[in-house]
Formats: C-alpha cells, sequence, structure tokens
C-alpha cells in the first residue's frame, strides 16, 4: 500500500512538474549536503556505490520507464555524457521502481553509455518530489544544484554551465 501511494505520488508530482517550463539551467541546494550513500544494482547486475563516483562531478537523474518526460529527457543526459571530459563529469542514471526488463527494453530503443542503477525498493532518500528529478554532486560528494522537471541537458547553456563549474572548481 505505501509502495502505491509512494508511486501515485510520484505520478502526480511528475505531471505537474512537466506542465512547468523549466526557466532556471539547475537550482542551487541551500545546504549542500553529502549525497546520501548507496548501494543499488546497475544494468551490469553488479552493486555499485555513489563512492565509485567521488572526485569528479557526477549529475544524478532519477527516472522511470513510465515517465513520459524522463523518457524524452534521456537523449540529452547522454548528449552531455558524451560530450563532457568522463575524468571530471559523467552522469548517472537512477530508475525509481522494479522492472528490469522494462529497462532493458527502454534502453534498447535509446541505449546511452552511461551507468544505470536500479532502486527497486525506492529505499533512497534524496528528496525526490517528482519525475524526473536530477541532481549535481560535486567532487566532493555534495549535492549542490538540483532540477525538477525535464531539462535539455545538451544545450549549449548547461553545457558552459557545467563546464565553468569545473573550471571554477580546479582553481
Amino acid at each position: 500500500m505505501k509502495k502505491i501511494l509512494l508511486y501515485s505520488f510520484l505520478i502526480y508530482i511528475t505531471f505537474f512538474s512537466s506542465l512547468t517550463s523549466a526557466r532556471y539551467l539547475m537550482d542551487p541546494m541551500p545546504t549542500k549536503e553529502v549525497a546520501p550513500a548507496f548501494n543499488l544494482v546497475g544494468m551490469d547486475e553488479k552493486f555499485h556505490t555513489m563512492d565509485e563516483f567521488k572526485g569528479k562531478f557526477v549529475l544524478v537523474n532519477f527516472w522511470a520507464t513510465w515517465c513520459h518526460p524522463c523518457k524524452e529527457e534521456m537523449p540529452t543526459l547522454e548528449a552531455i555524457h558524451k560530450i563532457m571530459d568522463n575524468n571530471k563529469f559523467t552522469v548517472l542514471g537512477i530508475h525509481v521502481g522494479p522492472d528490469p526488463t522494462n529497462i532493458k527494453n527502454f534502453l534498447k530503443i535509446s541505449p546511452v553509455s552511461f551507468p544505470i542503477f536500479i532502486d527497486m525498493d525506492l529505499e533512497l532518500n534524496w528528496g525526490v518530489p517528482g519525475l524526473p528529478t536530477t541532481f549535481l554532486i560535486d567532487p566532493d560528494g555534495k549535492m549542490i544544484y538540483r532540477s525538477v522537471g525535464k531539462r535539455n541537458f545538451a544545450s549549449n547553456d548547461m553545457r558552459n554551465f557545467f563546464l565553468k563549474l569545473i573550471k571554477d572548481y580546479s582553481k
């Protein structure tokens, strides 16, 4: 019952977040807390942790196969992943909810080169208000930006935003 209510809430929020125009690239996180740890199964059927990504900027995208804005956003995540220097910046997707078969079918149609992990039990506590939600984690593991709703992560403005963050961090 709890999962049904959570899914219903996520669908409701996803619908309304997709109605509003994304006027900002990403919103700054007010507290810059350390990203919650996780131990999730990837599409490679191995367990992965957030610690694997320390030392680089990580764009963490929460999505689901039933979320239309999420699927529309996926090619832009793939594009920015290919554009950026993966030694300094990477993308990872976290699918919310079970059903690896649907994920595999979606990835056959829309393949990505970045890792996809599965939060089958909806146990991660990242404060995801709706889908898609994307967090930008800095190389120290702190959550520095968030976006709720579909974004064009491959836009020139977004790419320049990420490049400036990397440059400023390297100083």
